[in-house]
């Protein structure tokens, strides 16, 4: 019997195993392709920056293929999880893209973090052949990827929902969260509170350690008490974030609070403090004074 994780349908002669496709694969992208050829999904990849993720997936029993349209040519679902609309604008439309590739009736699961109206715009040239599109950011950081316990905020036809819903659910957890663009909606709304608090952590620990407090004792201390948070309690993680220079993923936060701030004036909504947040993105990141006690 097929693993109920991999059913797409079944038909008479028996069931039809779903095939997937995953491009994007960085710090957060890699473990979620993992994820997805480890539950026994028939999975293509292609390269889009690096050669290394291609090359422990092919180990782990994934296909390669040269191209983004080979691997819609031979998928029943692709998930994107590149970096900004402009690299996923190149996957899904360049030459040799992914739209070129496509079945009828397959589907596009945007699993980066994306401008909703970007997402309309794919399921708009998608409609021609019957193709799905489901935005499903996602949240939970490299630890969560790991671990394939990703909070997943989708958004789309619920009937779509259901039809990758076992796909999707490889990866982590599903919040379903109304019509296309919502599920960037619901994650963007986590970004701001997550990107603003690691800037007040960052400047409480180092206003501690000025006035003779140790870095231990004040992230201890924090994580425990009411300024506690998910960048608190992964203090360790978020420091890989604030080295000198940061790694890529670090800058794809301004590009997350510039669509805020994007959204927010067209709704003529204030965000100030998104604002400035997305403003000290563009420079270095927080340097972390030296304890008192080394």
């Amino acid at each position: 019997m097929l693993n109920p994780y991999r059913i797409l349908k079944i038909e008479k002669g028996g069931e039809i195993a779903m095939k997937a496709g995953f491009i994007g694969m960085g710090d957060i992208g890699l473990p979620m392709a993992k994820n997805v050829v480890k539950k026994g999904f028939e999975t293509y990849v292609t390269g889009h920056v690096r050669r290394q993720p291609i090359e422990e997936m092919v180990a782990l029993g994934a296909k390669e293929c040269a191209t983004a349209k080979e691997v819609g040519e031979n998928v029943d679902a692709v998930l994107i999880m590149v970096q900004n609309d402009k690299q996923a604008d190149e996957v899904i439309f360049g030459h040799n893209g992914l739209m070129e590739g496509l079945k009828n009736d397959s589907g596009i699961i945007l699993m980066g973090t994306f401008a909703p109206s970007f997402c309309r715009k794919v399921a708009d040239a998608g409609k021609p052949k019957s193709i799905d599109v489901l935005d499903a950011p996602v949240v939970g950081a490299r630890m969560g990827a790991e671990a394939g316990t990703l909070g997943i905020s989708v958004g789309g036809d619920k009937d779509a929902v259901e039809k990758y819903r076992a796909l999707i659910e490889t990866m982590g957890t599903i919040t379903y969260c109304g019509e296309l663009g919502m599920g960037q909606i619901v994650k963007l709304a986590n970004n701001i509170c997550a990107t603003i608090n690691s800037w007040v952590l960052a400047e409480a620990i180092n206003w501690g350690i000025r006035n003779g407090a140790s870095e231990e004792m004040l992230v201890k201390h924090i994580q425990g008490g009411s300024g506690g948070s998910f960048i608190a309690t992964n203090y360790q993680w978020i420091k890989t974030m604030w080295t000198d220079p940061p790694p890529p993923t670090y800058y794809v936060g301004a590009k997350d609070m510039s669509h805020v701030l994007d959204i927010g004036l067209d709704l003529r909504q204030p965000c100030p403090f998104t604002a400035l947040a997305c403003e000290l993105l563009k420079g270095p990141p927080p340097k972390i004074f030296e304890s008192a006690d080394g």
